[in-house]
């Protein structure tokens, strides 16, 4: 085997790592929303609601990355399940309020638990110094790969 397919195949490899371990850790997330009843854009909203307060849709669109459009049918849903609602802000009518009730705090708070907990127990394999070594090195690659045309 050459050097270049050697190199080659080896990054195939690490690819093939970096690619079965999001897989594994999403299905496995995905799973926990799901016994729930949720969605992960969905738990991502409660989160973001959870931590602001009040908010508006525009506040959740952005710190979701996707447009107000998106949100709307996930805010609807969250809202028909009786797990936020929407009030107008007082002062400027244009613009209503997304906040959690009772009953989205307490799933909220729930999955938020389940969630962290998993997060634990998939990175406690590591070290400290092991998972600081690789979030920099997955850092790394996502600035590598933000910055290139590939």
């Amino acid at each position: 085997m050459s050097a270049q397919e050697e190199t080659g195949s080896s990054q195939n490899e690490t690819y093939g790592a970096v690619t079965g371990a999001y897989k594994v850790m999403a299905r496995r997330i995905a799973g926990m929303f799901s016994e729930e009843g949720l969605t992960q854009p969905q738990f991502q909203a409660l989160r973001i609601v959870a931590k602001k307060g009040a908010v508006c849709m525009r506040e959740i669109s952005d710190a979701m990355f996707v447009t107000p459009a998106n949100i709307t049918g996930i805010i609807d849903r969250l809202e028909a399940r009786g797990l936020l609602t929407r009030a107008g802000r007082k002062g400027d009518r244009r613009t209503t309020d997304i906040m959690l009730t009772t009953k989205g705090k307490a799933l909220q708070g729930r999955v938020a638990e389940k969630y962290s907990r998993f997060i634990q127990d998939a990175l406690g394999v590591f070290t400290q110094e092991e998972q600081k070594t690789l979030r920099d090195l997955l850092l790394k690659l996502q600035e590598g790969m933000s910055r290139s045309e590939v």
